[in-house]
């Protein structure tokens, strides 16, 4: 009899076990939902089992391409982890492929392919974006940043997402702004100090109808060359100068056939992430958070290996024999630029850019 109760105690225990576990007894939480692409039903951090949120959804792969950019860039070194981050939390719905350096074409390619469903995620300049959404072209606006923490406020504010709502009627899905820096001016037929040192320099500029007017306003003859064929252009002379942040100069080698460096500041340009909407449309809403969230993570080690590489470019122009001219005169520079502002607020107002400066 005393065997018996035991048994019947025991047998309680269990019942009693299973119907809290059942219930939710252990207090566990469930995963927090995704809003406007912020934050995911994955995980928190990079590396994180997005499995246990419930990602689920049709297999389908996926490529990621950074149009013209190497992989040894701040841009392909997030794009992996990005790639890496969908892989390891997608629980096996997604298989997300990185492609660099023009692998899948060019920049302008790269765009055209987004629209057609051939490329499914791609990161490049904005200037290459604008034919789709010409309003993107606020951020080719010469000095409309003063520093880095308010360039960087403003990728990720309210502009971003009047930019994106745009991207939406072209086929495309906005998912991030990633950044490629202050744009520092190289030559190589002499230092640059004042606007007027540029008069009748050919100059590589980006496809974008203000930057062109910007380079002229200083003097220069604009030729635009898409970032593959630049160092060509430069070595061979097709032209003599050309500007990018200093980590680029410094990875793309430019430093080699451009001795002089300028440090105008004269345009942030960030990089604009997209996603075609045919592919977009294939996934589950779990999936789509998981991709958002690692646009996310993305941004973030990309902003990390930026600021690494800048530190780092400067040294590597100096002992590859550059002249860096650190204080030019910059309000020659931004007179001179100014007027052009109005290629962009005369057809499309200044909303945007009161957005940006926070008015």
């Amino acid at each position: 009899m005393k065997n018996m109760k035991k048994f019947l105690a025991l047998g309680m225990t269990f019942a009693m076990a299973a119907s809290l576990a059942a219930c939710g007894g252990g207090k566990k939480e469930e995963a927090p939902k995704a809003d406007s692409g912020a934050k995911t039903e994955g995980s928190e951090a990079a590396g994180g089992d997005a499995s246990a949120s419930g990602v689920t959804g049709d297999k389908v792969k996926i490529s990621l391409f950074a149009g013209s950019i190497p992989e040894n860039t701040p841009t392909g070194g997030a794009l992996k982890v990005m790639a890496d981050y969908i892989n390891d939390n997608s629980n096996g719905t997604i298989t997300a492929t990185a492609f660099y350096d023009t692998a899948l074409g060019d920049a302008t390619s790269m765009v055209q392919g987004l629209q057609q469903g051939t490329v499914d995620i791609g990161v490049s300049g904005t200037a290459y974006f604008s034919g789709l959404v010409p309003e993107v072209e606020v951020f080719q606006l010469p000095f409309l940043f003063s520093d880095l923490e308010s360039a960087r406020a403003a990728i990720n504010g309210p502009a971003k997402d009047a930019i994106f709502e745009k991207l939406s009627g072209a086929g495309l899905v906005g998912l991030s702004f990633w950044e490629n820096g202050f744009r520092e001016l190289s030559n190589n037929v002499k230092p640059i100090k004042t606007p007027d040192d540029m008069k009748g320099i050919k100059m590589r500029t980006l496809p974008a109808e203000i930057q062109v007017e910007t380079w002229k306003a200083m003097g220069a003859l604009p030729a635009t060359i898409d970032a593959s064929e630049l160092y060509t252009a430069l070595q061979q002379g097709t032209v003599s100068a050309q500007d990018n942040p200093l980590h680029e100069i410094a990875s793309r080698k430019f430093y080699e056939v451009q001795p002089y460096i300028t440090m105008t500041d004269a345009v942030y340009t960030p990089f604009l992430m997209a996603m075609s909407e045919t592919t977009w449309n294939k996934l589950s809403d779990s999936q789509k958070d998981l991709i958002m969230k690692a646009a996310e993570v993305g941004q973030e080690e990309q902003l990390k290996l930026t600021d690494e590489a800048q530190a780092a470019a400067k040294q590597t122009l100096i002992d590859g024999g550059c002249t860096i001219e650190e204080e030019p005169d910059k309000e020659a520079f931004k007179e001179k630029a100014m007027p052009t502002w109005s290629l962009f607020t005369d057809k499309y107002g200044t909303e945007l850019v009161d957005m940006i400066q926070g008015k």
